[in-house]
């Protein structure tokens, strides 16, 4: 069956789906636990003045043209090990976070595709802490000062984000806190112990700590963590501290300011490698040698901050002002070389919003300026012989400067009392400039400067017919540049940067509805289309065998899918929530050396990903809850040259715990059974890796155990 054919039954099930849902007559259902509010509102609480909403102008859900996805708390982190982002976003359609079960490389996070060639931090998505972007003017996104366990909520932007966001072609990852001031201080503590083996040797813990408190008529959160981790694999031992601070202040009638101060520590983070199908095959559980010879890793400290200064309008909408900045020390051994790298980075945003009278129309008006600034000392040094030592021999020394200037207007309007268009605009302007540092007679001056710019633009429609189905469509472009890291690695190991490397540009299509179904029946179905020029790809050097990754860019592709979530009640007290993706990306017009890669699969995304959770509350039970969790992931390719592929795999997960309280004090035991039929599978791979390793194998069977209490409100 050819891939034609599949999409157009995956588009007829999509279609077949929203004519039935136009039937439907209910009140479009928030995604939240939290009592029903009226629809002209995103959220059914205020948002605190720190809050920029991910559409960057907070207009009423069932009006959002585009595809977004509510993650609530008790799917972020309720008797879950609170690990990374795949945890919470793995009921997110169209969101693929594979788990190398790597803490020094993080996960690699796409959306319809995009990011999924990070070797390392999150690629072509922007990704925000309460309003503070984590993601750099090169669109490398740092997550070392994310503590998931303390997060309120996340809204995810599927699609072209370029328009709202800038140097970003996959969309949006919007993280916030809990904005609610308590009324004296409320206090959460979580204590969690895993083991990945009976004899308790390969074990893991992690505790967090919560304090909310009253300061004035504002209010603070102070929150520590520690996750102690002994993985599965060799050579896989993390250790991760965080102490992040929220402070929120009412100044004056409409005026009001938030800041953060955030310090993230991670003294290890072991680097096994990945693994070629041999060693997969006789040890899953082994590290790659070179990795131990090198003791490849990682050691960061990370200190960010940021404050957002709003005025409210009486008459509505708002202008903010956010200023932002982060300093970075990483010492990070690769088996490539020894690197040292200082990072600072900072920036301000300011966004005014606006609405206007103009008859039943009633349009809305939003425009800013996104400034930031990055600075990266890096230094790459050789070892001593085939030890982990360095020596004082530099193979690259250099200074990077990387400038992103992004004014922006987008505006909504009503042309219809059910029918609404958005539309928006934005031009980016990047430039990355080198000062090399590394200058002898065989080794020349590669200073130099890479200036990338492109206007994106999106325009899209919302239809309610009623108020329990919303049908709309999108169009809209994208950019996105190569990272300092993708430039700085050149295959012909001068300095500077890449001048061949160009950024990747897409033209990006969407028809999707989302609805509700006499309260009981919560879905979305969405269809899109990616025209990518110039994707951004790594490619292997055959006879580079120090496992460093280069990039390039292959002529066109093409990303399309279908993406289907539903939340049925069954009966009281009963859900079932699924999540499927259908994939089907492919290279249009893409030469490697002699290769003719047409219509070839592009490696490293499952064209089927499907997730289905049962949950179990009823009342009955008196607070005990349970939920079973299947995960499938069809096979994939790995390389885009070699047929080589990974296996399809499912995998079970079991939550059991109680919810209730002790005297005052709130009390949540839980624990937690994952892949409980311990399935051999591959939870990530290295896409286009040299000398075969592609291979990043997820942990057989294991189990952990924890409880959280709280007291206060």
């Amino acid at each position: 069956m050819t891939a034609l054919v599949r999409l157009s039954r995956a588009a007829a099930l999509a279609a077949l789906c929203s004519a039935w849902s136009v039937a439907g007559a209910a009140q479009q259902r928030d995604t939240t636990a939290r009592p029903p509010q009226p629809a002209e509102s995103l959220r059914v609480y205020t948002l605190p003045p720190a809050v920029v909403s991910v559409t960057r102008a907070n207009p009423p859900l069932n009006r959002i043209p585009q595809a977004v996805k509510l993650v609530d708390k008790a799917d972020i982190s309720r008797a879950r090990p609170t690990w990374g982002l795949d945890e919470a976003l793995v009921s997110v359609p169209g969101v693929y976070a594979a788990n190398r079960y790597n803490f020094s490389l993080d996960q690699r996070i796409s959306i319809r595709g995009f990011g999924a060639r990070a070797q390392f931090a999150v690629r072509g998505i922007k990704v925000l802490v309460d309003g503070i972007p984590q993601t750099l003017p090169d669109g490398t996104g740092q997550l070392t000062n994310l503590e998931l366990g303390e997060s309120d909520r996340i809204e995810v932007l599927r699609g072209s984000s370029s328009a709202l966001f800038g140097n970003a072609t996959g969309g949006v990852i919007s993280i916030w806190t809990d904005p609610t001031p308590p009324q004296g201080v409320r206090e959460d503590t979580r204590v969690l112990f895993g083991s990945f083996d009976r004899d308790l040797v390969r074990n893991w813990s992690k505790w967090q700590t919560s304090t909310a408190f009253r300061l004035g008529a504002g209010s603070g959160m102070v929150t520590a963590s520690r996750l102690d981790y002994t993985g599965q694999r060799q050579h896989s031992n993390a250790d991760l501290r965080n102490l992040n601070t929220r402070w929120r202040f009412p100044l004056a009638p409409g005026w009001s300011l938030a800041a953060t101060a955030d310090v993230g520590w991670d003294p290890r983070a072991d680097n096994p490698g990945a693994l070629n199908a041999g060693e997969l095959a006789l040890n899953p559980d082994s590290a790659a040698r070179a990795n131990l010879t090198r003791n490849a890793g990682k050691d960061v400290t990370q200190g960010q901050g940021g404050a957002t200064l709003q005025r409210v309008f009486a008459g509505g909408g708002d202008v903010t002002l956010s200023l932002y900045g982060f300093t970075r020390h990483l010492t990070n051994p690769q088996t490539f070389a020894y690197i040292k790298l200082r990072r600072f980075d900072y920036g301000a945003r300011v966004n005014v919003s606006r609405p206007f009278t103009l008859g039943s129309f009633a349009p809305r008006v939003t425009a800013g300026l996104d400034v930031q600034r990055q600075r990266d000392d890096r230094l790459n040094v050789k070892y001593v012989g085939t030890t982990s030592q360095p020596n004082d021999t530099a193979q690259l020394d250099q200074l990077e400067h990387v400038t992103e200037l992004g004014p922006f207007v987008q505006g909504a309007v009503r042309l219809a009392p059910h029918v609404s268009v958005t539309g928006g605009l934005r031009y980016d302007w990047v430039d990355f400039r080198v000062n090399d540092r590394l200058i002898t007679r065989s080794n020349p001056d590669d200073s130099g400067r890479r200036l990338m710019r492109a206007v994106s633009g999106t325009v899209g429609a919302a239809v309610t017919p009623s108020d329990a189905v919303t049908v709309y469509g999108n169009v809209g472009t994208s950019f996105e540049t190569p990272t300092t890291t993708e430039l700085t690695n050149r295959p012909d190991t001068a300095g500077g940067f890449n001048p061949d490397l160009q950024p990747q540009k897409a033209t990006n299509f969407e028809l999707g509805v989302r609805g509700d179904v006499a309260g009981r029946l919560n879905y979305s179905v969405a269809l899109f289309d990616a025209e990518v020029r110039d994707e951004l790809i790594s490619f292997p050097v055959p006879a580079d065998t120090t496992g460093r990754v280069y990039y390039q860019n292959a002529g066109r592709s093409r990303h399309r899918g279908v993406e289907l979530s539903a939340d049925v009640e069954l009966t009281p007290g009963v859900n079932l929530v699924t999540a499927w993706t259908y994939s089907d990306f492919r290279y249009t017009r893409y030469t490697l050396g002699a290769l003719v890669l047409d219509g070839r699969a592009i490696p490293g995304i499952p064209q089927h990903w499907l997730h289905v959770v049962l949950k179990g509350h009823p009342a009955p039970a008196g607070g005990i809850w349970a939920e079973l969790e299947e995960t499938h992931s069809s096979g994939y390719l790995v390389s885009d040259a070699a047929n080589t592929s990974t296996s399809p795999w499912w995998t079970t997960n079991v939550r059991l715990g109680w919810s209730g309280t002790v005297g005052s004090v709130r009390l949540n035991p839980f624990v937690g059974f994952n892949n409980v039929f311990n399935r051999a599978y591959v939870g990530s791979v290295v896409i286009n890796a040299a000398a075969g390793r592609y291979y990043e194998p997820a942990p057989g069977r294991n189990m952990y155990v924890g409880f959280s209490l709280g007291a206060g409100e």
